[in-house]
């Protein structure tokens, strides 16, 4: 079982928050057993996509690592993200197709495995960040370029770092 706790306040600027997002997770299985573990890693994003554009929220999210990387039976995870204003413009495009805006993020995140365990204890951060731009094609199709990079810290490992680019279709 997992569960999720995010918390929200406005800053001064128009359209701007600071979000701290929270999971944590138990299994009360084996940590040998793979499907008694709970995996991390990567933005979540597809090249080209449907679903949540700023997947780095979802629990199971760690950029920077490898998707399914990091895994435990348990875990506790907080990031911290700060959504900024949106940058409008207009008159970027066509009436057919236009860039209506650009909107970037940026976050920093811990995450810790096996906390029962400390032969298996496993530890990692993740910094980075997210730019979103929306286009509008034909009035009423709206497609989304998400570009991302994250660099991922373990204990006695170098960085990793991780790029993403996704076209999210109708969103």
């Amino acid at each position: 079982m997992h569960g999720t706790y995010d918390l929200g306040v406005p800053v001064s600027s128009a359209h701007s928050s600071i979000w701290l997002r929270n999971a944590a997770g138990f299994s009360p299985q084996d940590p040998e057993e793979p499907f008694a573990n709970f995996f991390f890693g990567g933005f979540g994003n597809n090249w080209v996509d449907h679903g949540e554009i700023k997947r780095y929220r979802e629990y199971y999210a760690f950029p920077g690592a490898q998707l399914n990387e990091i895994g435990g039976r348990n875990f506790v995870r907080s990031l911290v993200e700060w959504t900024l204003p949106p940058l409008r413009f207009s008159g970027a495009g066509t009436p057919g197709f236009y860039l209506g805006f650009l909107r970037p993020a940026v976050f920093v995140g811990g995450l810790a495995t096996n906390l029962d365990r400390t032969d298996i204890r496993r530890t990692a951060a993740t910094a980075g960040g997210q730019i979103d731009l929306r286009f509008t094609m034909l009035s009423t199709l709206d497609l989304t370029l998400s570009i991302g990079g994250g660099v991922r810290l373990t204990d006695g490992s170098a960085p990793r770092r991780e790029g993403m680019i996704s076209l999210a279709l109708l969103k």
